[in-house]
């Protein structure tokens, strides 16, 4: 059973980044994590690997589900540490 690694997400992004070289990167990342949150079972991963638990007064407005609070946590986490974004 393999876990979410938050580093080998990271890692993946940017070479697909390097690789694709998207017209708009921030577009390409949200749609990568879009397709990472897709399952209730990795977004639940992806919460537990980040420690997320802080969800209130986001820009992305009220949460609804497990999958946006999971996009939410992503997201923080590749605008702190993607090199590229």
């Amino acid at each position: 059973m393999s876990r979410f690694n938050s580093y080998a997400f990271i890692k993946d992004l940017e070479d697909l980044i390097a690789e694709e070289s998207p017209s708009d990167v921030n577009e390409f990342i949200h749609e990568h994590i879009d397709t990472a949150v897709i399952y209730y079972k990795d977004c639940f991963e992806i919460l537990q690997s980040l420690h997320f638990t802080d969800w209130e007064n986001h820009e992305f407005g009220n949460v609804t589900n497990i999958s946006q609070l999971a996009f939410i946590a992503l997201y923080d986490f590749v605008n702190d540490t993607l090199e590229t974004a």
